[in-house]
């Protein structure tokens, strides 16, 4: 763990210590580490093994978990992505006749601010993903094919400089319309070869 570098940790260091009105010296004083090490941290600089991680996240008063990276296969950091979903796109659980259900509603005020474009566009993935759940326990398509369709959702684009959006066409829940193409027709060609249902809608840019 001590070699992987992230800038993530980094943000979340910062982000619970400046919570906890502690400035870096103090947090560094107070876990026996050099401040210096404190801002290599929080700049992403380095990584902090786990026992160090531990050490910060006790001296923050918050779960080692709440500040690593996640591992859905621990369930306690499991739970923390769940809780991040919720911040992040509202998505919380709840009860429904005696089961645990997902649902969609309002993000927390104390959230802050994010494009409804984001929202939405997560909202519609969700609800493919469910439609695609439902079709297999149907029976319409096999466990391989439903995981074929995982892992290559969304498709990779041909220019990694290019700017791309991937949005859903609920209407039809197996077709995908990549936009902003960036006139890039290698683009729409290789995700035909990927999905033989697949269409595009190239986006006009907006004139500045």
């Amino acid at each position: 763990m001590g070699d992987k570098f992230t800038s993530r940790v980094g943000v979340l260091i910062r982000n619970f210590r400046i919570a906890a009105e502690l400035t870096q010296k103090e947090l560094a004083v107070r876990c026996g580490l050099n401040e210096s090490t404190i801002r290599n941290y929080e700049l992403g600089n380095r990584y902090p093994d786990e026992a160090t991680l531990l050490n910060i996240a006790n001296h923050l008063n918050v779960s080692f978990f709440a500040l690593s990276d996640p591992d859905v296969a621990n369930i306690f950091s499991a739970l923390h992505v769940l809780f991040d979903m919720e911040w992040a796109y509202g998505l919380r659980p709840t009860i429904k006749d005696g089961e645990v259900v997902l649902k969609f509603e309002e993000r927390l005020p104390s959230a802050g601010p994010r494009p409804q474009e984001d929202l939405d566009s997560f909202k519609m993935m969700v609800e493919y993903w469910a439609r695609l759940r439902d079709k297999l326990e149907d029976g319409e398509i096999t466990e391989s094919d439903y995981y074929k369709k995982e892992i290559r959702f969304p498709a990779n684009p041909i220019d990694s400089n290019a700017s791309y959006s991937v949005s859903l066409d609920l209407n039809d829940d197996d077709q995908m319309m990549v936009q902003e193409m960036i006139e890039n027709e290698e683009v729409a060609e290789a995700l035909k070869d990927l999905f033989p249902d697949f269409s595009y809608v190239k986006r006009k840019r907006k004139k500045k």
